[in-house]
Order: structure tokens, then sequence, then C-alpha cells
């Protein structure tokens, strides 16, 4: 019996350097790194979504649904959404998230915009630039181990962004600027730049009022046109014929992005479009 106890005792002193050799080998051996599940974002905007995938880079998980949810594929994938991005408060997204009752984070684009009055947020490049710092905000506190990373996305973009964002302050810069509009898809960014419009609506314009464009034309007061593609009434019409009589810059825009093009990049031309048309012209002060 006693030789048998001695033996236990050896045999445990024996064990006691083998456990303390893989104690330090478990703590000085690099364990591997659990592989990152990429954030699962949904949109119903192609701007949004560009915006996301620029941010969570190749890898991330960004998926363009229709807001109605029409396929049980598309209601799969917003089920299993961890962020929801979107345009408004009137976006069909969020009346879904609240019929199946889920907890997913939200950013909405028009809850950095004040006040919430207007539609088209996505139009605005204000709003693209904000957005771009929002939803890193988001990501980085729902995903904190990636947050470096998603701060160096976002500030990559920004950087591609430089143009616009150069482009809007040169904007804001000019004063007293009066315009005119067929539609008000672009009265916030009007209104962000502080412009104003010298008529609210041309669809409900008077002779009386055309004739008070007319004399603002004629000097200059007004400084350019805004006319949607798809914008083509009595009133739209006598309006650019108006403009085109007096020389006014009329910029066309669509309110549909290409697919063929960055919303930075449609917006940057857009940008453009308004700094020439605010050019003196020869025989203006």
């Amino acid at each position: 019996m006693k030789n048998k106890q001695a033996l236990y005792a050896i045999l445990t002193l024996l064990l006691i350097p083998i456990g303390l050799c893989l104690i330090i080998v478990k703590l000085t051996v690099p364990l591997p790194t659990p592989k990152h599940a990429p954030v699962k974002i949904v949109t119903d905007y192609v701007a949004y979504q560009q915006i996301a995938q620029d941010i969570v880079g190749s890898d991330g998980h960004v998926q363009l649904l229709s807001g109605q949810l029409p396929t049980r594929q598309q209601r799969q994938k917003f089920k299993q959404a961890e962020v929801v991005l979107t345009d408004s408060h009137d976006s069909s997204l969020l009346t879904q998230r609240q019929k199946f009752q889920l907890r997913s984070k939200v950013l909405i684009a028009s809850d950095g915009v004040k006040p919430q009055s207007a539609t088209h947020y996505w139009l605005s490049p204000q709003v693209t630039l904000q957005s771009v710092t929002r939803l890193s905000d988001l990501l980085s506190d729902f995903d904190p181990q990636n947050r470096d990373f998603y701060i160096k996305q976002s500030q990559a973009l920004l950087d591609k962004m430089k143009p616009l964002a150069e482009g809007i302050a040169h904007l804001q810069a000019e004063k007293n600027v009066q315009y005119l509009a067929t539609n008000h898809a672009q009265d916030l960014f009007m209104t962000q730049l502080g412009y104003q419009t010298a008529q609210a609506d041309i669809e409900s314009a008077t002779d009386a009022d055309f004739d008070a464009l007319a004399q603002k034309m004629q000097d200059h007061t007004i400084r350019f046109i805004l006319n949607a593609s798809q914008d083509a009434s009595p009133n739209d019409q006598r309006l650019l014929q108006l403009a085109n009589d007096h020389h006014i810059p009329i910029i066309t825009f669509n309110q549909i992005l290409p697919t063929d093009q960055k919303v930075w990049d449609w917006q940057l031309s857009f940008v453009t479009q308004l700094q020439a048309a605010l050019k003196p012209t020869e025989g203006e002060n």
C-alpha cells in the first residue's frame, strides 16, 4: 500500500510540469481569429444600397428589396436583416418591420434632416454625405469588433465624394439665389443651399404670376430653372418657353438613378450644372 501511494505521489509530481507546459503553450500560441459574419443590411433604394455596399466592402451583405416584399425569398431576407436602411418614415419596409415585429436596427435618411417635410430625400447630395457618416456610426456601434474597418471604409468613400462636398460648399456661398422648378423633387436640396423659389407651385400659377416671373427673368433675379424630364404640363411648357426667351439656364434632371452610375457621381453632375448656371453671363455685373 505504501509503495502504491509513493508511486501515485511521484506520478502527480511528474504531471505538474506537463500541465504547466500546456498552460504556457495555450497562452503563447495565438488562437485562430473567429470568422467575421458580415452584417446583413436591406434597403429599398439603390442609392442607399450603393453607399452601404461601399462601406461594408465586397464581402458585405446588402440586399435591395421591394417595399412590399412580394416574394417568399424577399420576406425571408428581410426577416434575417440586422439593419434596415431607408429614405423616410413613410417607407413600406418600416411598415413590414412593424408587422413582423422585428428588432433590426433602423437608419432613416430623413432623420438627419430638419424639418422633415420634404420628399425624395435620397436626391439631396447633402443627405448622401450624411448617410455615409450615419451608417458608419451605426455599424460601428452594432459591430464594434470591426469599428476600424467601417471607419476606414467610410473615410475612403467620403474621399471619393470630396468633389461633391466641395461643389456643395461653392453653391452655398452663392447668396440671394432665386430659382423656379417644375416640381418639388429638389426642394430639400435647394433649401439646404439657402436658395428660394420665385413661385411655390408652377401648376397653379396665373397669367399675372407669369407676367411677374417674366419681369424677374428679364432682371435676371431668377437664376435658373429646374425641370424634371417627365414634366410636360401646359404651365411647365410655358415656363420653359419663358426661360428660353430670357436666356435663363434650364437644368433638366432625372428622378431615376441610372443603372451605370454611383449616386455620388450622378449628384456631382447635377451640382456641376448648378455651378455653371450660376456663373455670371456676358452683360451681367
